[in-house]
Protein backbone atom coordinates (compact mmCIF):
# COMPACT_ATOMS: atom_id res chain seq x y z
CA UNK A 1 0.00 0.00 0.00
CA UNK A 2 1.42 3.46 -0.68
CA UNK A 3 1.91 5.95 1.72
CA UNK A 4 -0.23 8.77 1.88
CA UNK A 5 0.49 11.89 0.58
CA UNK A 6 -0.16 14.73 3.02
CA UNK A 7 -0.02 18.68 2.32
CA UNK A 8 0.32 21.21 5.11
CA UNK A 9 -0.06 24.69 4.02
CA UNK A 10 0.63 26.92 6.92
CA UNK A 11 2.30 30.34 7.63
CA UNK A 12 2.99 29.03 11.30
CA UNK A 13 6.26 27.43 11.08
CA UNK A 14 5.94 25.91 14.42
CA UNK A 15 2.68 24.39 13.80
CA UNK A 16 4.28 22.84 10.56
CA UNK A 17 6.87 20.96 12.60
CA UNK A 18 4.50 20.18 15.54
CA UNK A 19 2.38 18.48 13.08
CA UNK A 20 4.78 16.85 11.09
CA UNK A 21 6.49 15.25 14.24
CA UNK A 22 2.68 13.39 14.78
CA UNK A 23 1.75 12.65 11.26
CA UNK A 24 5.32 11.21 10.43
CA UNK A 25 4.88 9.31 13.15
CA UNK A 26 1.43 7.79 11.75
CA UNK A 27 3.07 6.82 8.26
CA UNK A 28 1.96 9.43 6.09
CA UNK A 29 4.25 11.18 3.55
CA UNK A 30 4.25 15.03 4.83
CA UNK A 31 5.16 18.05 2.61
CA UNK A 32 4.76 21.29 3.91
CA UNK A 33 4.91 25.29 2.20
CA UNK A 34 4.51 28.32 4.31
CA UNK A 35 2.96 30.12 1.53
CA UNK A 36 0.18 29.58 -0.80
CA UNK A 37 2.54 30.23 -3.97
CA UNK A 38 4.68 26.85 -2.98
CA UNK A 39 1.79 25.33 -1.65
CA UNK A 40 0.20 25.76 -5.49
CA UNK A 41 3.39 24.21 -6.73
CA UNK A 42 3.58 21.78 -4.63
CA UNK A 43 -0.32 20.56 -4.91
CA UNK A 44 0.58 20.24 -8.70
CA UNK A 45 3.74 18.59 -8.76
CA UNK A 46 2.45 15.82 -6.01
CA UNK A 47 -1.40 15.83 -6.00
CA UNK A 48 -1.44 15.22 -1.92
CA UNK A 49 -4.20 12.72 -1.34
CA UNK A 50 -4.81 15.25 1.87
CA UNK A 51 -4.33 19.15 2.29
CA UNK A 52 -4.29 20.43 5.69
CA UNK A 53 -5.29 24.46 4.67
CA UNK A 54 -4.62 27.86 6.38
CA UNK A 55 -7.09 30.35 4.97
CA UNK A 56 -5.37 33.11 5.76
CA UNK A 57 -2.22 33.21 4.10
CA UNK A 58 0.52 35.80 3.54
CA UNK A 59 0.11 35.75 -0.21
CA UNK A 60 -3.09 34.79 -0.81
CA UNK A 61 -6.43 33.20 0.72
CA UNK A 62 -6.71 29.63 0.97
CA UNK A 63 -10.24 29.55 -0.48
CA UNK A 64 -8.56 30.23 -4.01
CA UNK A 65 -6.33 26.95 -3.19
CA UNK A 66 -8.86 24.90 -1.90
CA UNK A 67 -10.77 25.69 -5.09
CA UNK A 68 -7.82 24.72 -7.10
CA UNK A 69 -7.34 21.67 -5.18
CA UNK A 70 -11.09 20.77 -6.19
CA UNK A 71 -10.69 21.03 -9.78
CA UNK A 72 -7.72 18.54 -9.39
CA UNK A 73 -8.60 16.18 -6.56
CA UNK A 74 -11.32 14.71 -4.50
CA UNK A 75 -8.61 13.72 -1.82
CA UNK A 76 -9.25 14.63 1.58
CA UNK A 77 -9.50 19.11 2.12
CA UNK A 78 -9.47 20.20 5.44
CA UNK A 79 -9.18 23.76 6.39
CA UNK A 80 -7.29 24.41 9.86
CA UNK A 81 -7.72 27.94 10.78
CA UNK A 82 -8.37 30.89 13.22
CA UNK A 83 -11.61 31.97 11.83
CA UNK A 84 -14.31 30.84 13.30
CA UNK A 85 -17.30 33.14 11.97
CA UNK A 86 -20.47 30.81 10.78
CA UNK A 87 -20.09 32.44 7.03
CA UNK A 88 -16.89 31.54 6.67
CA UNK A 89 -17.04 27.97 7.73
CA UNK A 90 -20.23 27.27 5.88
CA UNK A 91 -18.38 28.97 2.72
CA UNK A 92 -15.54 26.31 3.63
CA UNK A 93 -17.96 23.98 2.98
CA UNK A 94 -19.48 24.78 -0.19
CA UNK A 95 -15.88 24.90 -1.65
CA UNK A 96 -15.96 20.90 -1.28
CA UNK A 97 -13.55 20.37 2.12
CA UNK A 98 -14.48 17.65 4.41
CA UNK A 99 -13.94 19.41 7.91
CA UNK A 100 -13.05 22.53 9.54
CA UNK A 101 -10.56 22.97 12.23
CA UNK A 102 -10.53 26.03 14.53
CA UNK A 103 -7.33 26.83 16.43
CA UNK A 104 -6.05 26.07 18.56
CA UNK A 105 -6.32 22.26 18.45
CA UNK A 106 -5.13 19.29 19.94
CA UNK A 107 -2.95 17.61 17.28
CA UNK A 108 -3.88 14.14 18.55
CA UNK A 109 -7.88 15.05 17.76
CA UNK A 110 -6.27 16.24 14.23
CA UNK A 111 -5.03 12.70 13.80
CA UNK A 112 -8.51 11.11 14.99
CA UNK A 113 -10.35 13.63 12.50
CA UNK A 114 -8.19 12.72 9.44
CA UNK A 115 -8.33 8.92 10.20
CA UNK A 116 -12.39 9.81 10.29
CA UNK A 117 -12.20 11.18 7.29
CA UNK A 118 -9.96 8.14 5.54
CA UNK A 119 -12.14 5.74 6.63
CA UNK A 120 -15.38 7.54 5.56
CA UNK A 121 -13.77 8.02 1.72
CA UNK A 122 -13.11 4.33 1.90
CA UNK A 123 -16.28 2.52 1.79
CA UNK A 124 -16.17 -0.30 -0.42
CA UNK A 125 -19.12 -2.53 -2.15
CA UNK A 126 -19.00 -4.94 -5.23
CA UNK A 127 -22.13 -3.62 -6.86
CA UNK A 128 -23.66 -1.22 -9.36
CA UNK A 129 -27.12 0.48 -8.73
CA UNK A 130 -28.91 1.19 -11.42
CA UNK A 131 -31.77 3.70 -11.23
CA UNK A 132 -32.93 5.70 -14.03
CA UNK A 133 -30.46 6.95 -15.79
CA UNK A 134 -27.97 6.80 -12.74
CA UNK A 135 -25.65 4.54 -12.59
CA UNK A 136 -24.10 4.49 -8.59
CA UNK A 137 -20.53 2.56 -8.92
CA UNK A 138 -20.04 1.16 -4.88
CA UNK A 139 -16.74 0.08 -5.64
CA UNK A 140 -14.93 2.66 -7.48
CA UNK A 141 -17.56 5.20 -6.43
CA UNK A 142 -18.11 7.10 -9.61
CA UNK A 143 -21.05 7.82 -10.55
CA UNK A 144 -22.95 7.90 -14.53
CA UNK A 145 -25.94 9.87 -15.53
CA UNK A 146 -26.70 8.41 -19.44
CA UNK A 147 -23.29 7.07 -19.96
CA UNK A 148 -21.67 10.21 -18.95
CA UNK A 149 -19.89 10.44 -15.75
CA UNK A 150 -20.73 12.78 -13.01
CA UNK A 151 -18.14 14.94 -11.13
CA UNK A 152 -18.90 15.07 -7.66
CA UNK A 153 -17.41 16.42 -4.44
CA UNK A 154 -15.73 14.59 -1.78
CA UNK A 155 -19.15 15.31 0.39
CA UNK A 156 -21.41 14.98 -2.23
CA UNK A 157 -19.88 11.33 -3.33
CA UNK A 158 -20.15 10.44 0.21
CA UNK A 159 -23.84 11.57 0.47
CA UNK A 160 -24.99 10.21 -2.13
CA UNK A 161 -23.31 6.76 -1.88
CA UNK A 162 -24.82 6.77 1.75
CA UNK A 163 -28.64 7.48 0.68
CA UNK A 164 -28.49 5.43 -2.10
CA UNK A 165 -26.79 2.57 0.19
CA UNK A 166 -30.27 2.97 1.90
CA UNK A 167 -32.30 3.87 -0.38
CA UNK A 168 -36.29 4.57 -0.11
CA UNK A 169 -35.05 4.52 3.96
CA UNK A 170 -35.39 8.15 5.19
CA UNK A 171 -32.98 10.24 7.09
CA UNK A 172 -33.21 13.25 9.06
CA UNK A 173 -30.78 16.36 8.62
CA UNK A 174 -29.15 15.52 12.07
CA UNK A 175 -28.74 11.98 10.86
CA UNK A 176 -26.80 12.65 7.29
CA UNK A 177 -24.62 14.88 9.33
CA UNK A 178 -23.34 12.57 12.18
CA UNK A 179 -22.89 9.76 8.97
CA UNK A 180 -21.05 12.08 6.98
CA UNK A 181 -19.34 14.79 8.74
CA UNK A 182 -19.32 13.28 12.40
CA UNK A 183 -20.87 14.68 15.47
CA UNK A 184 -17.58 16.16 16.16
CA UNK A 185 -17.33 18.20 12.89
CA UNK A 186 -17.37 21.98 13.65
CA UNK A 187 -19.77 22.67 10.77
CA UNK A 188 -23.40 22.62 11.24
CA UNK A 189 -26.92 21.20 10.00
CA UNK A 190 -26.62 23.99 7.18
CA UNK A 191 -24.41 22.16 5.32
CA UNK A 192 -26.24 19.37 5.12
CA UNK A 193 -28.62 21.50 3.18
CA UNK A 194 -26.08 22.70 0.97
CA UNK A 195 -24.54 19.93 -0.44
CA UNK A 196 -28.13 18.17 -1.30
CA UNK A 197 -28.67 21.10 -2.98
CA UNK A 198 -25.78 20.93 -5.00
CA UNK A 199 -26.07 17.45 -5.38
CA UNK A 200 -29.35 17.91 -6.80
CA UNK A 201 -28.43 19.82 -9.39
CA UNK A 202 -25.81 17.77 -10.59
CA UNK A 203 -28.08 14.45 -10.55
CA UNK A 204 -31.47 15.25 -11.05
CA UNK A 205 -33.25 16.74 -14.33
CA UNK A 206 -35.56 19.28 -12.77
CA UNK A 207 -33.28 20.16 -9.15
CA UNK A 208 -36.81 21.67 -8.00
CA UNK A 209 -38.62 18.30 -8.75
CA UNK A 210 -36.09 16.01 -8.09
CA UNK A 211 -36.75 12.42 -8.47
CA UNK A 212 -33.94 10.52 -6.79
CA UNK A 213 -32.97 12.81 -3.80
CA UNK A 214 -36.53 13.50 -2.20
CA UNK A 215 -38.13 15.65 0.35
CA UNK A 216 -40.01 13.69 3.23
CA UNK A 217 -42.16 16.96 5.06
CA UNK A 218 -41.44 16.86 8.42
CA UNK A 219 -38.83 13.84 8.75
CA UNK A 220 -35.70 14.31 6.27
CA UNK A 221 -34.69 12.73 3.24
CA UNK A 222 -34.41 9.69 0.88
CA UNK A 223 -32.66 8.18 -2.04
CA UNK A 224 -36.25 7.07 -3.93
CA UNK A 225 -36.29 3.87 -6.13
CA UNK A 226 -38.70 2.24 -7.50
CA UNK A 227 -37.16 -1.55 -8.38
CA UNK A 228 -33.41 -0.86 -7.38
CA UNK A 229 -31.27 -3.22 -9.86
CA UNK A 230 -27.92 -4.38 -8.64
CA UNK A 231 -25.18 -6.00 -10.97
CA UNK A 232 -21.54 -7.15 -9.81
CA UNK A 233 -18.73 -4.23 -11.14
CA UNK A 234 -16.64 -5.47 -13.47
CA UNK A 235 -12.83 -6.24 -12.46
CA UNK A 236 -10.31 -5.94 -14.71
Amino acid sequence: MHSIKLLIIEDEYAIINILRLYLEKEGYTVYSSLNATDGLRLMEDITPDIVLLDIHLPDKNGFELAQRYREMSDGILIFLTGERTKGTIIHGFEIGCDDYITKPFDPPELIARIKANLRRSRITSSNVLHAGDLSINFSDKSVHKNGEKIELFTKERMLLFFLAEYANQVFSAEQLYDSIWGINSDADLKTVLVHLSTLRKKIEDDPRKPKYIQTVRGFGYKFSISHPIKTKSRQF
